[in-house]
């Protein structure tokens, strides 16, 4: 395979051991990723000085970011607006860290399953970068936005004077188009296609 055509990676993590040993895993069972670079730090990875159109995805460990930062962990990445951010977990993570990244891989996972991993989340990214978001109807973004706020059907219901039926249909309708079924996944969706700013959720 073309190198243009594979999905490059940076990885950063504390751990040498931990950054060889997913290079090795993925290396032989993802012939359609390549590593491009690995880092004890998200400083060291900083001073390397590489443009976001050198790779396509970051592994990264939680435990490197600042504990406040964690929550968001997008803004650490700003200059970065199409990269694909993974968290590499070795235990617990609470779900509200979670949610900030783009997916998440386990340590104890084998090559296999991590490729596929890998390769589910890009999808997903590609898909929500690439949805036209014109097939939604007016109504529909703005259904999509509450949703993305975190109203419950009443609560949109009464902000746009409609009834809740029509709201669950509406919400059929954002899903079938979207294939989104997720509230997590639409608010992701929401953000990618700039319904709603972050400072709004």
């Amino acid at each position: 395979m073309n190198l243009t055509n594979k999905k490059k990676i940076v990885i950063i993590d504390l751990s040498p051991v931990i950054r060889q040993g997913i290079k090795s895993l993925l290396r032989e069972n993802a012939a359609e990723l390549s590593i491009i670079g690995d880092y004890s730090s998200i400083q060291a990875f900083r001073d390397d000085h590489i443009p976001d159109s050198a790779f396509d995805i970051i592994l990264i460990n939680p435990s490197v970011i600042n504990f406040y930062q964690q929550f968001n962990v997008r803004n650490l990445f700003s200059d970065y607006t199409d990269i694909i951010i993974v968290a590499i977990l070795y235990g617990y993570v609470d779900s509200e860290t979670l949610n900030s990244f783009d997916g998440a891989l386990d340590i104890y996972d084998d090559g296999e399953k991590m490729a596929k991993k890998l390769k589910k989340i890009t999808g997903i990214h590609r898909n929500y970068r690439n949805m036209d978001r014109d097939d939604l109807s007016e109504r529909e973004k703005e259904i999509l936005v509450a949703i993305a706020k975190g109203m419950i059907n009443k609560e949109i219901a009464d902000k746009h004077c409609i009834s809740i039926h029509t709201v669950i249909s509406h919400r059929k309708n954002i899903t079938r188009k979207t294939g989104i079924k997720t509230v997590s996944g639409l608010t992701v969706y929401a953000l990618f296609n700039n319904l709603v700013a972050e400072d709004d959720l």
